[in-house]
């Protein structure tokens, strides 16, 4: 297991191989849900102008675009090929940007800002962490709101997990995917070795490192770039935050 990543590792690591087995070939339900969280929660409406913080390969800007006015953004070119595909089979529009989510703001502030499915905290400061949630505050209207989707900690250690396996046949070919996970107790960082074996190629792997933000951390990161009336959620049916809860979503409101 890697003890030390240089970064930014995040420009490695998302590769085509990961788009297809984690977020092309995930269910719809999980994104379905999440804008029923977003509206019954954060009080989204249709014609909403929403911000989506590392949109990746375009899943939920495409459903979002179907009601709403979106701007996405990432780092990595193929995922906005990607998600501008999407775009074209749903017959939907959306303004989508190649750029560092660190430093892009909208040109135009917007309703609601939102940053999924763990893209937060690939740095191991502070500082440089809260950049990202610094420019999804700039991009907000007054009265909006940011929503973000992390890990659980304090439930990650409780049912801590080493290893979780995936695959999936494209174009004939199984892809493997072994994700081995440990913690740098000393940093409070998560570790994972991405692991593939793909018919026919030699093996590959990536790493990664995220910063372990408890509830009550990032509520103080949140604080700290402006928001108020911060609240947590468990899960994207509302339910208060526990020990068992699958996610820790947490939103927040710019004054």
């Amino acid at each position: 297991m890697t003890s030390y990543i240089e970064p930014p590792w995040w420009k490695t690591l998302y590769d085509q191989n990961l788009a297809d087995i984690l977020m092309e070939n995930a269910s719809t339900e999980d994104a379905e849900n999440t804008l029923l969280f977003l509206e019954n929660y954060a009080k989204m409406k249709a014609g909403d102008s929403v911000f989506d913080q590392c949109c990746g390969t375009g899943r939920l800007t495409a459903l979002l675009a179907k009601k709403h006015n979106v701007i996405g953004v990432d780092l990595i070119p193929e995922y906005i090929v990607l998600a501008e595909k999407k775009l074209k089979k749903h017959e939907v529009k959306a303004d989508l940007f190649c750029a560092d989510a660190m430093q892009f703001s909208t040109e135009i502030p917007v309703d609601i800002a939102i940053n999924w499915w763990t893209s937060f905290g690939y740095a191991e400061d502070d500082a440089t962490n809260s950049r990202m949630l610094q420019r999804a505050y700039t991009s907000l209207k007054p009265g909006g709101r940011f929503v973000i989707d992390f890990m659980n900690v304090p439930g990650l250690h409780r049912h801590f997990q080493p290893s979780m396996v995936n695959s999936i046949i494209k174009n004939g070919k199984t892809i493997t995917l072994e994700r081995i996970s440990s913690i740098d107790f000393k940093r409070d960082v998560l570790l994972k070795d991405w692991n593939y074996s793909i018919e026919g190629q030699a093996p590959i792997t990536r790493q990664s490192e995220v910063k372990l933000y408890s509830p009550a951390q990032l509520i103080t990161l949140l604080s700290k770039v402006g928001f108020i009336n911060i609240q947590l959620f468990g899960d994207l049916s509302g339910a208060p935050l526990n020990l068992d809860s699958p996610r820790c979503i947490v939103m927040g409101e710019k004054p």
